[in-house]
């Protein structure tokens, strides 16, 4: 069967603008909420170096006495 393209009726064509740009929309929030996650989950880990300042303030207690 050979399908050609052929071209949409005006009412079709602002159907499809529509639902097009709900997508872009809703791809949009989806991007978002990913970065705001993102951010998030790098901040709840605490400061990188607290940790590594805490294990050799202890030992350094500990080596002291």
């Amino acid at each position: 069967m050979d399908r050609r393209f052929t071209p949409l009726s005006p009412e079709d064509q602002r159907e499809f603008d529509r639902w097009l740009n709900a997508n872009a929309i809703l791809g949009l929030i989806i991007a978002i909420g990913l970065v705001a996650m993102a951010l998030a989950g790098s901040n709840s880990m605490g400061r990188p170096d607290s940790a590594a300042t805490d294990r050799s303030n202890s030992s350094d207690v500990a080596t002291s006495r």
